[in-house]
């Protein structure tokens, strides 16, 4: 292993969705919380360049670029970890007292900060 990432490593899935998450959040963590908005947009933007890069180098032909968008899709869902989501469609228990309610960890909306 004479390298961490090489081209060939980041545009596989797991190396662009390594990129797609590091990048956003180490300039996140110089820039600070302001910047906690623009994480998202920066981690599908970086994912979306690296997919059309891979279909720039496959270059087979105009399905290519289609599948380059879903797979930019699927890069960005990997890095933010979209496969958590559904959880939320689980049968609900019972309804609790509004004080048991109060008590109870709320769980994360999908669109918060990622710190």
């Amino acid at each position: 292993m004479n390298e961490l990432f090489s081209f060939s490593s980041l545009i596989t899935l797991q190396g662009s969705a390594a990129a797609a998450v590091l990048v956003p959040n180490v300039i996140g963590y110089f820039a600070g919380p302001k910047f906690d908005k623009y994480r998202k947009w920066i981690s599908l933007a970086i994912a979306m360049a690296l997919a059309y890069t891979a279909a720039f180098v496959a270059g087979d032909g105009a399905l290519t670029w289609v599948v380059a968008f879903l797979n930019g899709l699927l890069i960005f869902a990997s890095a933010v970890g979209l496969n958590q989501l559904p959880r939320r469609n689980r049968s609900k228990p019972e309804k609790k007292s509004d004080e048991e309610e109060a008590t109870l960890p709320r769980l994360p909306k999908f669109f918060t900060s990622w710190t």
